[in-house]
């Protein structure tokens, strides 16, 4: 299916440099024609014009610049041509980031009706190119916005190269409510545990794997996160209510009522994947 393809990465981050690694190590077994990447910071040498013959893009920068990226796609299609073939005629683009809905504005705005809303529920707490890596995707879950016919070659690329376990398909309302819940609340909880333990200097002799694990998220992208706190800000400061609600309710039901609630908790978490 990719015999004679080209792909296309703009950003090498975490994310585009972990999907770049895994195309370039299978590239010749799955007879890939090309993989272009775009990075200042990895002093590659293409651009965003050199892209318009592939035949899938992945857009990896930061949330704001990938908004800049989708400008200059539509300019370059925009811009009068003698050549036959249209620029990005034949390319589906698509997206990693957090948040969708307004980057799937934006792309609906500019007419861009090629762009698929994409965003792989897979990371670590490193960030940047060196911390990337080839199987990073293997067994997560890859969010797209739309699954049809023309979202085939997208989805096998997803799948069977990159392997992820499953491709859910979410509007972007409600892709940007449920994230909040699985990894924008967590983030930001994770922020405020960590700031909470300067209050008390004597905690930190004494930090054991439980508060390593809740925090881990804090040691993550601080751009990344500060854009996500912005952008999907509301959706989380709902959630944080609903939370702030639960939390409460475990704290005042009596003890004696107490271990059927935690029990019937802690199944729920046994049985998530």
């Amino acid at each position: 299916m990719l015999n004679g393809k080209k792909i296309g990465i703009v950003g090498l981050g975490l994310i585009g440099g972990s999907i770049e690694k895994c195309l370039l190590e299978k590239q010749a077994e799955l007879g890939l024609s090309e993989v272009k990447t775009v990075s200042k910071s990895q002093k590659r040498e293409y651009s965003i014009h050199d892209l318009a013959d592939c035949d899938v893009i992945f857009l990896c920068s930061e949330q704001s610049k990938i908004i800049e990226d989708l400008d200059e796609i539509a300019k370059i299609i925009a811009k009068p041509s003698t050549d036959d073939k249209k620029p990005f005629a034949n390319a589906l683009i698509t997206d990693v980031a957090s948040t969708k809905k307004k980057i799937s504005e934006k792309a609906k705005l500019l007419g861009l009706n090629n762009f698929i809303a994409g965003h792989p529920m897979a990371g670590t707490e490193h960030e940047g190119y060196a911390a990337s890596f080839p199987t990073l995707f293997e067994g997560s879950t890859w969010i797209l916005e739309e699954k049809s016919e023309r979202t085939k070659l997208l989805e096998f690329i997803i799948t069977n190269v990159l392997k992820a376990a499953e491709i859910v398909q979410l509007d972007v309302e409600t892709h940007d409510r449920l994230v909040a819940v699985v990894s924008h609340l967590p983030m930001l909880l994770s922020f405020g545990l960590a700031d909470l333990v300067k209050s008390y200097p004597a905690a930190e002799k004494i930090i054991g794997p439980g508060f390593k694990g809740m925090t881990r998220l804090a040691k993550g992208n601080v751009e990344m996160s500060k854009e996500i706190l912005a952008l999907n800000r509301q959706n989380i400061k709902e959630l944080w209510t609903e939370y702030s609600e639960s939390i409460s309710f475990l704290l005042e039901t009596p003890a004696s009522l107490l271990q059927p609630e935690l029990n019937k908790i802690k199944k729920l978490v046994e049985n998530v994947r």
